[in-house]
């Protein structure tokens, strides 16, 4: 930022600003940079179920003197974004990660976007546009840990993917988002592909008064050198237990390209301190198992309600150019405070004795979460969240007469948040 200001003073007059983070913008418009961040740092505890003498144990019964527990920088993100005449860039690197993921596998966004007609086109590395909690950001989704029908399900390790996305708000409550895209992020080879786009509308476009409906659909096909194209759901919370739901390609046998196809609505309704929103998504995997020495493929559908109250009064601030909610200001001197309550369910619905797409050999292939929430915001950067999560795993049984296979997990996590 130095350098930079250095090369263009003899140019350009600057101003310097500090709301919301440094920033650094010419009077004449055609230059601007500026440096966000966020960390949210978690601690989380775990209540492992009893293991039951009556059925075999897996998932949280195998977990021993809370193994699990403890404290993790959930995310350390260093954000520069700006503009250089009609264009615009963004570079977002989670040093978080960078113990374990060496750059640039830490990047998060990194892109570059100028308008294009009525809308803006974008290379580089961002989100695909597809589900309203999935391109809701992570400062301002509403509990700790996204539904089945994001990147912590259906989607599982393409939350960011390299290519070109264009988006556009056709009318004042009509949006659209379409890209195509390589399943691998910065790092990894430019290998498979993945489609797609995602609409919204808003029949109701009023302040304090919301009525948002989507749908989203997209093709991911992998090969052996790309991202998988899998859904794993993680319950517990985020140190809970991964429950692989399907990989496609996965059966003996199977092409070397396999696809992942997903159709997913969306709505959402807010009123004044209350917003309801829910998702239901249904996807198919392709070459998932086998059933008498032929390949099959596997369906699997997801969906959340959620809910949640502005006891202070405050309303949830709706962003069109993401076509997502965001958080308000608080309103009074001691913040705003917040109540929340989803309840999500994954299934596999082709699993059972004879097709095994989940490989646990056992009749079913179900994950469900109830989540509770309170939200503190003394200010409008800084956000402490509780969460308790009860869950349910479900495999069923291994034939007649044997006993049912559940794992019931409970888990309690705490954050601080804090961004400029």
């Amino acid at each position: 930022m130095v350098l930079t200001n250095m090369s263009i003073t003899s140019c350009y007059a600057i101003n310097f600003t500090y709301k919301g983070g440094p920033r650094i913008k010419s009077d004449d418009g055609n230059f601007e940079i500026g440096l966000n961040g966020r960390g949210h740092f978690d601690i989380h505890s775990l209540y492992p179920d009893t293991a039951n003498p009556n059925y075999p144990p897996f998932g949280s019964q195998l977990l021993s003197s809370h193994d699990r527990d403890g404290f993790n920088w959930r995310r350390t993100y260093a954000t520069l974004t700006g503009k250089i005449h009609r264009f615009n860039f963004k570079f977002e690197n989670d040093f978080a990660v960078n113990a374990t993921t060496a750059f640039p596998h830490s990047l998060r966004e990194a892109w570059v976007s100028t308008k294009l007609g009525p809308g803006q086109l974008t290379i580089g590395q961002f989100k695909p546009y597809r589900g309203l909690e999935e391109i809701t950001s992570s400062n301002e989704i509403t509990l700790m840990e996204r539904p089945s029908t994001s990147s912590t399900g259906l989607y599982g390790g393409r939350q960011f993917l390299t290519g070109i996305g264009y988006r556009s708000m056709i009318r004042d409550n009509l949006g659209v988002g379409v890209n195509v895209m390589s399943l691998s992020h910065f790092g990894l080879p430019v290998e498979g592909i993945m489609y797609g786009g995602r609409a919204v509308w808003l029949p109701i476009d009023k302040e304090g008064h919301i009525l948002h409906l989507g749908f989203s659909l997209s093709r991911d096909t992998s090969n052996k050198d790309s991202l998988s194209a899998r859904i794993v759901d993680v319950y517990g919370g985020r140190l809970g237990i991964n429950k692989s739901l399907g990989i496609a390609g996965a059966s003996s046998g199977a092409p070397s390209h396999n696809s992942q196809s997903t159709f997913s609505a969306e709505a959402a309704y807010s009123l004044g301190p209350v917003t309801l929103q829910g998702e239901y998504a249904i996807s198919r995997l392709d070459n998932t198992h086998q059933v008498a020495g032929n390949n099959k493929d596997s369906t699997i559908h997801a969906y959340y309600v959620q809910a949640s109250w502005f006891i202070t009064g405050e309303n949830a601030v709706y962003k069109k150019d993401r076509g997502a909610f965001g958080k308000p200001q608080p309103i009074g001197k001691w913040g705003a405070l917040e109540l929340a309550g989803r309840f999500d369910l994954a299934e596999n619905i082709n699993q059972n004795l004879t097709a095994d797409p989940c490989r646990t050999g056992t009749s079913k292939c179900q994950v469900q979460v109830i989540t509770l929430g309170l939200n503190w915001y003394p200010y409008q950067n800084i956000r402490f969240m509780l969460n308790y999560y009860f869950s349910e795993a479900t495999n069923g049984h291994t034939g007649p007469g044997t006993p049912t296979r559940k794992d019931n997990l409970s888990a309690v996590s705490f954050r601080t948040q804090i961004s400029f």
